[in-house]
């Protein structure tokens, strides 16, 4: 398997950056616990002294929290939640707005990581997520995959969580052996769940079957672990050759390099040994 390469460069952006100290708070959106919240004083506390600044506006009747990095040409707007008093913005808006707003003309834009997640806008380097309040970015890197391979951005990221609820839908565990540094983020999924994308409707949660494939997940202990529908699956080997598979249950492996490159996240083509994998068990 082709080695990864997320994490070069970044060792010593990493040990420069200070103690990540803007945790999560849960947040459930569509009865999915998935996103999370972070309190905006903090997130101020973080960035202002790096020359970021904050305004508070609202746009279409959403209360918004508008954020501008040094360098950047535009701004990006981030959800608010007001929870006993407190002020949050969304973590996921993040990511998508990554993915959706022109910052400017070769503006580095990278994240990277899992739990604690290294984001890089312009000179802007900065870390968010702590030991005890982890953000969750499954949501945030489904939403970059998704646009990427069905070039599909005008739906909350939440929605494709609701499509896959169901457990019937990834009962069996593949674990794959891989090279890459411990957090770089895997994406897996099947025609079924991209056409079941496609056809939502995004105004209530869909009555279709579900996808049968579409997971994200960190390299952990030099293994991605995927959770798939059946104890067999086969990979195609480059993103043409997946759309026209005459089995929609082909699946597409993917890891992402952690660059956003003209509102879209780099990927390589991941192929396992053989085209395969066997599930390691499966549940009912």
């Amino acid at each position: 398997m082709q080695k990864g390469l997320v994490g070069a460069g970044m060792l010593g952006v990493l040990m420069a950056l200070a103690q990540a100290n803007v945790g999560s708070v849960p947040w459930a959106v569509g009865g999915v616990q998935e996103p999370a919240l972070l309190q905006v004083s903090e997130l101020r506390r973080l960035l202002e002294p790096k020359g970021a600044r904050f305004a508070e506006t609202g746009i279409l009747g959403r209360y918004l929290l508008e954020v501008r990095f040094p360098e950047t040409t535009n701004g990006l707007y981030l959800r608010m939640v007001s929870q006993n008093n407190i002020s949050y913005a969304v973590f996921d808006d993040l990511f998508i707005n990554l993915a959706q707003v022109d910052l400017g003309i070769n503006t580095p834009v990278r994240v990277e990581g899992w739990a604690n997640p290294v984001i890089t806008i312009g000179p802007t380097v900065f870390r968010l997520g702590t030991q005890r309040n982890p953000v969750n970015p499954y949501l945030g890197y489904m939403y970059l995959a998704r646009k990427r391979l069905i070039d599909r951005d005008d739906a909350p990221p939440y929605l494709a969580k609701l499509l896959d609820e169901d457990p019937r839908a990834r009962r069996c565990v593949h674990e794959l052996r891989v090279t890459d540094p411990a957090g770089t983020v895997y994406v897996v999924a099947s025609r079924v769940w991209a056409e079941a994308n496609l056809k939502a409707p995004y105004d209530k949660i869909p009555d279709f079957p579900k996808p049968a494939a579409f997971h994200v997940g960190p390299v952990q202990n030099g293994r991605i672990r995927l959770l798939l529908p059946g104890e067999t699956a086969s990979y195609a080997n480059s993103l043409e050759n997946w759309e026209k598979a005459r089995d929609k249950e082909t699946l597409i492996l993917i890891r992402l390099s952690g660059r956003i490159v003209d509102l879209q996240t780099e990927f390589q083509v991941v192929v396992p040994p053989r085209g395969r994998s066997q599930a390691q068990r499966c549940g009912p």
